[in-house]
């Protein structure tokens, strides 16, 4: 019996809203790792407002992945978990040099590529108002 058999057993719930990029992260390491994760319905403004929710995320934000030990917010410590969940996969490096490499990576991505792409992509879904100097700026 694989010491991994363990995980196809664990329940994963995923929150998020349909077509989130930050959840998609943690889907990839899910899928390298063989790890299910359960998605259920969930809208934006309305579950992630309530009590029970706000338990989980103090902010109301998405991704929250709930494990059985707790819930867990913020995509980037999401993803770190999955990919952890098996370490022969080696998705976070195998030594201390390479998991510094991935980290410098995922770094990168959240301040050079996400948040620049949200300035763009937010006020096109009516999030954040247009304001042409952020956008150039993002370019």
């Amino acid at each position: 019996q694989s010491p991994y058999s363990i995980l196809f057993i664990m329940s994963f719930t995923l929150y998020t809203d349909a077509g989130n990029f930050r959840a998609f992260k943690v889907l990839v390491a899910a899928e390298y790792n063989s790890v299910e994760i359960a998605i259920p319905e969930f809208a934006v403004g309305t579950d992630n407002v309530t009590p029970a929710f706000l338990k989980k995320s103090p902010l109301g934000r998405v991704p929250v992945l709930d494990t059985p030990q707790g819930s867990l917010f913020e995509s980037n410590a999401i993803a770190r978990y999955v990919a952890r969940l098996r370490s022969d996969t080696e998705l976070l490096g195998a030594s201390f040099f390479e998991s510094a490499q991935v980290d410098t990576w995922i770094d990168f991505c959240s301040h050079d590529i996400e948040l620049p792409a949200t300035l763009w992509y937010y006020p096109y879904l009516g999030v954040a108002p247009y304001n042409a100097q952020l956008t150039n700026k993002a370019k």
